[in-house]
């Protein structure tokens, strides 16, 4: 799992102006205090390699099959993209657990975690031809 391939959005909504994420319930919307932090996934850079051509790796043979101009454009950016989680800001919104209280950061975290395994879960089954 690239995690510039899943889906990193666990939450509904972004409420930037009030700055929460939003996660829907079966029976309501939970508000999450949020803040900003620097993104995960590009390191703040904003930008990423293009998933399509490394997501599965490389090793020198790749490099060697495609010739000298291949190593020098991927390592150069030519192959590079808009970060896929904060869009070219270099930032993402993430929990602000200072702000939250001991059973809603239980339930939070669980929402998380159970988020992540569905997506491993679905990756699995693509793997798997389902």
């Amino acid at each position: 799992m690239d995690r510039r391939e899943t889906n990193r959005k666990w939450y509904s909504r972004f409420d930037e102006k009030k700055m929460l994420l939003i996660i829907e319930t079966e029976t309501e919307d939970m508000e999450i205090p949020a803040k900003y932090e620097v993104c995960g996934t590009c390191d703040g850079k904003g930008k990423h390699v293009n998933p399509a051509i490394d997501s599965n790796g490389l090793t020198q043979e790749d490099f060697d099959e495609q010739g000298p101009d291949f190593m020098e454009d991927y390592f150069s950016g030519v192959y590079d993209v808009p970060c896929n989680e904060c869009h070219g800001e270099r930032v993402a919104p993430e929990v602000d657990w200072d702000r939250l209280d001991e059973k809603s950061t239980k339930y939070v975290q669980d929402w998380i975690d159970d988020h992540y395994t569905y997506q491993a879960e679905c990756d699995r089954e693509r793997r798997m031809g389902c």
